[in-house]
């Protein structure tokens, strides 16, 4: 235990004397609440009280974007969003930092050495790397709080309710990250070159799984007739459907993406509902099925990892 102790003490006096820390707290911390204000106050200042009122309540978007508790939650919920997300690139540097930069600086046998055994070695880096993913995530969380009361003074905004809630899909997602960190650890220990295993961590797990969906599509896409046509057809369709539901990538942002119903409610959730398809599939997460999924990639990429980390020479 204290061999553990020592490795957590010893990266995290590491990782607070980084400026990627820093940068990727105020990015977190301070430009995107910054940016979500500022939405909120150009929409109330260019937009309120003109035609635009008569289609949809630009004091509810305000609202849904700047309020307290709309920060916060978009804080959360932009973790998730563009390609790569923000959540990985956070994920793909801190893994840069507590098992790559060893092997830039050719310190691996050293630290190996010094340290009880790999094993502790290990865990004590995942430990560090889920420690400040936690720092960065309640840092989010408060910095939502903050922002949005400043707001409150200059844009007609409440606090707003649920912060346990929203504190549970913060925590949820920190739970998540630990499967993206185990996938990233795994990509830069085995490639043994820091930009190539990063860019694995951004768009491979994508590009399996494009590949598989077009495998899967092709393989059950029978010779069609005009008796089974619509029967392939639909077949096509329930497949390309189904398939992101085991996806590493669908399922690691699922406690982000949970918001994305409460945006629907002010557009038209019902409508949204009416037409089906992906679009109403993508608005309702299954956080208890994504939880099942991202155990079993755990474990996976947590049993590769320690064996490969424990047996493979350093050399």
């Amino acid at each position: 235990m204290n061999g553990l102790l020592n490795v957590i003490r010893a990266e995290l006096f590491k990782v607070i004397r980084k400026r990627r820390t820093y940068l990727m707290a105020g990015l977190m911390w301070l430009l995107v609440p910054s940016l979500l204000l500022l939405v909120g106050w150009i929409l109330q200042t260019r937009v309120a009280g003109s035609f635009a009122d008569e289609a949809v309540s630009v004091g509810e978007i305000v609202q849904l974007i700047a309020s307290p508790v709309a920060i916060t939650r978009n804080n959360l919920l932009l973790l998730g969003l563009l390609s790569p997300s923000l959540l990985i690139i956070v994920i793909a540097l801190l893994a840069a930092l507590f098992i790559g930069e060893e092997r830039s600086q050719n310190m691996w046998k050293t630290v190996l050495t010094a340290q009880p055994s790999r094993l502790t070695v290990l865990i004590g880096k995942l430990a560090s790397a889920m420690i400040v993913f936690g720092v960065l995530l309640f840092g989010s969380y408060v910095s939502g709080l903050l922002f949005g009361s400043v707001g409150m003074l200059f844009l007609p905004t409440s606090f707003g309710a649920d912060w346990l809630g929203l504190a549970g899909l913060y925590g949820l997602q920190w739970v998540f990250g630990l499967t993206a960190t185990l996938f990233a650890f795994l990509m830069i220990w085995l490639l043994r070159n820091l930009p190539l295993g990063i860019v694995s961590i951004f768009f491979l797990p994508a590009l399996l799984e494009g590949a598989y969906s077009f495998y899967s599509v092709v393989v059950g896409f029978d010779r069609i007739n005009r008796f089974n046509a619509v029967l392939e057809a639909l077949q096509i369709q329930n497949t390309i459907r189904d398939l992101p539901r085991y996806f590493f990538s669908t399922n690691l942002y699922a406690p982000s993406m949970q918001p994305l119903g409460q945006f629907a409610e002010v557009f038209g959730q019902d409508a949204i509902g009416e037409i089906g398809g992906p679009l109403a599939d993508f608005l309702t997460v299954d956080l208890t099925r994504s939880a099942i999924v991202m155990a079993v990639y755990a474990l996976i990429f947590g049993v590769i990892l320690v064996w490969s980390f424990t047996r493979q020479d350093v050399a």
